[in-house]
């Protein structure tokens, strides 16, 4: 995950409930305060058949894939160094 330095500053971002990263968001997540922790779940998305297309009307299927980021918090990303 330390290759994916950006990702681990964005979930401290959140933690930290910046304006600046919360308006990347198309609405903020967290209106009433801060999360105490977060995590990130990879999945693995694809376009739907037609025939769910059809009898759903959904556009896309995802199978769930693995755990990018256990679920975190501030105090520890800035331990691992992010965010000093």
């Amino acid at each position: 995950i330390r290759q994916q330095w950006w990702f681990l500053n964005f979930l401290r971002r959140l933690l930290e409930s910046s304006p600046p990263v919360l308006a990347l968001l198309a609405s903020n997540p967290f209106p009433d305060h801060p999360p105490k922790y977060v995590r990130a779940v990879l999945y693995d998305y694809r376009f739907s058949d037609p025939e769910v297309r059809a009898a759903t009307g959904q556009w896309w299927t995802r199978q769930r894939e693995d755990l990018f980021v256990q679920a975190v918090t501030l105090t520890e990303l800035q331990f691992l160094g992010f965010g000093r």
